[in-house]
């Protein structure tokens, strides 16, 4: 990702966010839907506060954000896949992810221990990689879902526990 791309990442949030952001936005003010351009030319702020993010310059480049970005759409849900494997013990016969990489999981569960330092309700990785990943990027990224399919970012959970997390699951997803 180019310094380039990271700026229109950053500061063209409406055009990347999920259709439902969009259809949320024009019903909350009665427009149309093809009012969307030019509600997200004239009237930037107002955008970036329906969706609850604070308008702000870009900040420097984060390579833990550009790597979640570098994933493609198919990635990202194997890592969260991954990441709920190893967060949230499977119930029963339950398997969450293929023989592949069922034992590298458990290896990973064992170390980290998910059980002392995350909410046993915790189903949803994605406030997790939100936590992760930090709040300033969160109202960003948490667009790139439905309005409603994710919590509210986690928190006062141990970094160390998170880096260690986070690294080992994308350097499986990137590991053929």
């Amino acid at each position: 990702m180019t310094s380039a791309d990271w700026v229109n990442w950053w500061c063209g949030t409406w055009h990347w966010a999920h259709p439902g952001w969009h259809a949320q936005m024009l019903s909350a003010q009665g427009l149309e839907a093809g009012a969307c351009d030019a509600v997200a030319r004239s009237r930037q702020a107002d955008l970036l506060a329906s969706l609850g993010v604070v308008p702000s310059q870009p900040p420097v480049l984060d390579a833990n954000v550009v790597l979640w970005l570098s994933l493609n759409t198919e990635q990202r849900q194997q890592a969260l896949v991954l990441a709920k494997s190893i967060c949230c013990a499977a119930v029963g016969a339950e398997a969450t992810v293929s023989v592949r990489h069922d034992l590298w999981c458990r290896s990973l569960a064992k170390a980290l221990r998910p059980g002392l330092w995350l909410d046993p309700q915790a189903t949803d990785m994605r406030p997790l990689l939100g936590a992760w990943l930090g709040p300033m990027f969160w109202p960003r990224l948490r667009l790139g879902w439905a309005p409603g399919d994710v919590g509210e970012l986690a928190t006062d959970l141990p970094p160390n526990k998170l880096e260690t997390l986070w690294r080992a699951v994308l350097w499986r997803v990137w590991t053929p």
